[in-house]
């Protein structure tokens, strides 16, 4: 039982990537032109604004299929079972900018634990070597943005980020208020934003120590600290940046950064990820009593 237990939750890992990277590919096909070739249009572009003078980046989002999602560092492959069901490829890069050998700069310590994470997240012992995505819980910030859509609505003072995965949302204001109190840690963090220019720029605070960066461990502590940046440099493109700090964990900052499409399709919306809908067969279908005959 134990093992047919592991075994469903490792499959469940697997439809995850690939139901959850879905939006992911149609919103880098509508985009494509957009990405390549400038047009003569955006070369005139004028930086749109809501009625209560923000940038107007409402609408909805999501990157192109050109990084794996299996690990932020460089030098860790992707599996072949994560790459046939994602569609992606090992050469498709990483979104670490800094340092540039791309690999998070642990402290010693920190390296050999998230190096255990990786030699046993396909058979673990316990549930906490295993992805927390995987186990149900939120992604965090920023593996929230790598994966899957999303649709930023802004309201005077508020910006608004609604993803796609287990209903998750992001209330970022905008009115200079402080952060909740160092005790108070959270699965997506607290977030406080203002406008520099064109540039969202979002300090996030407060985060757990439960969430992993990737699949396959990367992980941090609860002196989490991010600084995100979304720049609208374009109709249909934001570029994403994002500094990420921890004294715990890491020996200095380190960035990654990777561009956002605007969704081009007809009526489009962010579709709805209901983790345990999806998986429950693959959990728990061995326990269901078949009908005597």
């Amino acid at each position: 039982m134990r093992t047919r237990f592991w075994t469903s939750l490792m499959a469940m890992a697997a439809v995850g990537a690939f139901l959850h990277l879905a939006p992911v590919v149609a919103a880098g096909q509508a985009t494509e032109a957009t990405q390549a070739t400038p047009t003569k249009a955006a070369a005139t572009w004028v930086l749109p604004r809501t009625p209560d003078g923000q940038p107007d980046i409402r609408g909805y989002w999501g990157q192109r299929n050109n990084i794996t999602t299996y690990s932020m560092q460089e030098g860790v492959a992707d599996r072949a079972e994560h790459i046939r069901m994602s569609g992606q490829a090992p050469a498709l890069g990483h979104p670490i900018k800094d340092p540039a050998d791309e690999k998070i700069p642990y402290q010693p310590w920190a390296a050999k634990k998230a190096a255990l994470h990786h030699d046993v997240h396909r058979s673990p012992s316990k549930p906490e070597l295993l992805d927390p995505v995987t186990r149900g819980f939120l992604e965090g910030v920023p593996r929230i943005n790598l994966q899957g859509g999303f649709q930023i609505t802004q309201y005077p003072g508020t910006v608004v980020i609604l993803h796609d995965y287990g209903h998750t949302y992001r209330v970022i204001p905008l009115d200079g208020r402080p952060h909740l109190g160092q005790n108070v840690k959270l699965w997506m963090g607290d977030s406080r934003g203002h406008w520099e220019g064109n540039t969202l720029v979002v300090d996030v605070t407060n985060n757990n120590d439960q969430t992993w960066f990737d699949i396959v461990g990367s992980f941090h502590s609860d002196a989490l600290h991010m600084v995100e940046r979304w720049t609208y440099v374009a109709q249909d493109r934001i570029d994403y940046e994002v500094t990420i700090e921890d004294p715990k964990v890491f020996t200095r900052p380190w960035k990654i950064s990777m561009p956002l499409y605007r969704r081009l399709e007809k009526n489009v919306k962010i579709m709805e990820y209901k983790c345990v809908e999806f998986a429950e067969e693959l959990l728990y279908g061995h326990l269901r009593k078949q009908p005597r005959k």
